[in-house]
């Protein structure tokens, strides 16, 4: 028989628990017991261990989340006595510790609900419950990924990651992709509304969610201004916070009940305001120092595989490029000093094919692998993940279409390129170098990942795209030197490469672009002066 009672209500308090990172441990120092020793990834702290409630709630963290009132009794109770010296003591260890210290609420039976975890040196997590009324939204900065156990919400602005570890703390999150109050909050989830200010407070201390603050808008005539598209106008007035939130003592905020419109501090930071969220993170993750993300070449012996690119399916013969005389081009190059003050960018419009020596003599001198001495252009480790694809417009001794550059052979190997797919790299290049037709010659260059993500895991991305940098450096400084017109590109199609190359994007893609024009005299457009003449 089934009873008719109904179900007990599920007991949703937040209780806080707290641990110790992974890669954290306690010691008590050999030759003096009373001292402790704590080592993070960052610093090793010594710190008095005496009393047996410091030691036991470190020995208990370093297992994993713990409530510290069942260490000590009435820890959280912010009523309990200033004056209490264990628990001044066990408040004192944990600042000295705090880099090290994962913050986690749980429900009264056990189950973690979110867990902040410090990610710098110089994090500090100080959780303070949200009035009713305030406002918050989600940091446009913050993402959130898929984790190995959890999902995980981080932020290049935050000195934490939060760990959500159920279905109800990602749905407390998903109200906040616009702004909302506690209350609102509390109201959409049907959880008591402590527990929602509980839990806003830990991701606003995380720095997940920013608090609102309302604006008045005034007039040079001191008029109030209700109109938010007047007070968005440049000059219409002058900002005054009045308060924290945006709420009301009465109830929920209402957008459509508060005529005064409300600033998030991120959106009117100068700083922030030409950052786009994908390209702080990028930056913020490829360099060390603002997260614990492992950076670097990996192990210290990673080997980079070998990977070059073949064509089984093709019966093409590869052209085989002039090799020029080294002797020779030291003895007619301009001086380094003069190049490198002659070097511009050449938008040439009516600009000519390079013959097959000057592509060969190029292609030689900027890229290709020289016997156990790497390439002419430096690569993080030696792995050289760039490959160069030569799309030519056909009017010289190339026949238009596009080609795969070898570097160890020094041959171009003719791809099976869909007409259309050539006019269409040739016709965008010619745009984004700002001319009016095809250049006579595109350089594409593509990198295969693979290369450069086993080598240098966390910094793949940014090392590549240093070595790009390199590359069009070295195509720009011996263009110049042969009296070509060389233009590095902002940009170029990702799909429109993938496809004429025949590439699996996801493994090997474009991430530079370079064009090439033998350059008529007084061709070149006003702002790319002119090459240096060769001395003979």
């Amino acid at each position: 028989m089934k009873s008719s009672a109904p179900p007990a209500p599920r007991d949703t308090r937040l209780i806080e628990l707290w641990s110790l990172r992974e890669d954290t441990t306690v010691e008590t120092v050999a030759d003096d017991p009373g001292t402790g020793l704590v080592s993070t990834r960052w610093d090793e702290i010594r710190l008095p261990m005496a009393d047996p409630v410091v030691s036991r709630a470190l020995e208990r963290m370093t297992y994993g989340p713990v409530s510290l009132d069942n260490v000590l009794p009435g820890f959280s109770d912010t009523r309990s006595l200033p004056g209490d010296p264990r628990r001044a003591a066990l408040r004192s260890t944990l600042e000295a510790v705090r880099h090290a210290v994962i913050r986690t609420l749980a429900l009264a039976d056990g189950t973690e609900q979110m867990s902040v975890v410090p990610i710098v040196r110089e994090a500090r997590f100080a959780p303070r419950s949200p009035a009713p009324d305030g406002v918050h939204r989600l940091s446009r900065f913050a993402t959130l990924r898929v984790g190995s156990h959890d999902m995980v919400l981080e932020s290049p602005l935050s000195s934490h990651r939060v760990l959500l570890h159920t279905a109800q703390a990602m749905w407390l999150v998903s109200c906040y992709v616009r702004p909302a109050s506690v209350r609102e909050t509390a109201r959409l989830l049907d959880v008591p509304l402590d527990v929602v200010r509980t839990a806003v407070g830990y991701l606003e201390a995380a720095g997940m969610l920013v608090p609102a603050v309302r604006l008045t808008r005034t007039d040079p005539a001191g008029a109030e201004g209700p109109d938010s598209a007047r007070a968005a106008a440049p000059g219409a007035g002058r900002d005054t916070v009045t308060g924290p939130g945006a709420g009301t003592a009465g109830g929920p905020w209402d957008p459509e009940s508060h005529p005064h419109p409300l600033a998030f501090a991120e959106d009117r930071d100068p700083a922030l305001e030409h950052w786009s969220p994908r390209e702080l993170m990028l930056h913020n993750r490829s360099r060390p120092g603002l997260h614990d993300e492992p950076l670097g070449l990996a192990g210290g012996t990673a080997e980079a595989p070998k990977d070059a690119r073949e064509h089984p399916d093709s019966d093409a013969v590869p052209l085989v490029l002039p090799v020029p005389d080294l002797d020779l081009v030291l003895a007619r190059d301009p001086r380094l000093t003069t190049v490198l003050e002659s070097r511009r960018s050449v938008r040439a419009d009516g600009g000519l094919p390079l013959s097959l020596a000057q592509l060969g003599e190029l292609l030689y001198r900027t890229a290709r692998a020289r016997p156990a001495a790497g390439r002419p252009y430096p690569s993080a480790g030696s792995v050289y993940p760039l490959e160069l694809y030569v799309t030519v417009a056909g009017s010289g001794e190339l026949p238009r279409g596009a080609y795969h550059y070898d570097p160890a052979a020094h041959t171009l190997f003719p791809l099976r390129t869909d007409p259309a797919l050539v006019d269409a790299l040739l016709e965008e290049a010619g745009a984004n170098a700002g001319l009016s037709a095809e250049p006579p010659v595109l350089i594409s260059m593509t990198a295969r990942f693979r290369r450069l993500n086993v080598a240098f895991p966390g910094i793949a991305y940014s090392v590549l795209l240093k070595e790009v940098g390199a590359l069009q450096q070295t195509l720009y400084l011996v263009s110049t030197a042969m009296g070509i017109g060389p233009c590095a590109l902002a940009f170029g199609d990702t799909a429109t490469s993938a496809r004429a190359f025949g590439l699996d994007w996801r493994a090997e893609s474009g991430v530079g672009e370079f064009v090439l024009a033998a350059v008529p005299t007084g061709a070149a457009s006003a702002e790319s002066g002119g090459a240096p003449t060769r001395r003979p």
